[in-house]
């Protein structure tokens, strides 16, 4: 069971959330809280949960103050930051900071819950697919050029290359498995593959490697 304490100050979000998480077998939220103090208050208690969620924009304890402090006094504690802010210089600060996951409040529910699931199972971090294809769309515009991609070497499957080229469109996991007449968990083991295969480490890296090296167009 992975547990949960999601923070946000929002009380119609957090139910939303929390009404949309608990409808997974897998997945508890624990404990609430409008905000990072209550969510220290909550530790220091005696709850402990797996991961937190947390909004960023709360007083008087912000998301990234709470990042902060539950980093520095309980490290095996994973942090997903959820907001609606995607610019780079928030995504950046989450991660430096020890953020284990970034998401937009904008995400769907299938997305979030593979998201935490991924984050509970690994020790990699997760940006959302929102997100990461924004980034891309950025590093693809910019003057960067990474000559040293091989993918020569690389034995993809053409599933995987289908996969692939979906996810560069922005599709889910599930409109994929829709679309491939498939299981949402063959298509996530197919990204986990690819991610495997490619040294690559989240979705927009995966994406780039892709359209740098002409896998996909």
């Amino acid at each position: 069971m992975i547990k949960i304490i999601l923070a946000e100050g929002h009380n119609v979000v957090r139910n939303g959330i929390k009404v949309l998480l608990e409808k997974e077998n897998d997945i508890e939220v624990i404990a609430e809280a409008s905000d990072g103090e209550k969510v220290l208050e909550l530790l220091k208690e005696g709850q402990s949960p797996d991961i937190i969620i947390t909004a960023i924009n709360m007083a008087p304890v912000t998301g990234f103050e709470l990042l902060s402090q539950v980093k520095q006094n309980h490290p095996h504690i994973k942090v997903i930051i959820l907001s609606r802010m995607d610019g780079i210089d928030n995504i950046l600060h989450a991660f430096k900071a020890g953020a284990t996951g970034y998401m937009l409040k904008s995400i769907n529910a299938g997305e979030m819950v593979y998201g935490i699931r991924h984050v509970s199972a690994t020790n990699e971090r997760y940006l959302c697919n929102e997100v990461a294809l924004t980034l891309l769309d950025k590093l693809l515009h910019s003057a960067v050029n990474n000559s040293n991609i091989d993918a020569s070497n690389i034995d993809m499957s053409n599933r995987e290359i289908e996969v692939l080229s979906l996810v560069s469109q922005g599709f889910t996991n599930q409109e994929i498995a829709d679309k491939l007449f498939t299981s949402k968990r063959t298509v996530e083991s197919h990204r986990q593959n690819l991610v495997e295969k490619t040294g690559t480490r989240n979705t927009a890296a995966l994406i780039r490697y892709a359209v740098l090296n002409r896998i996909i167009g």
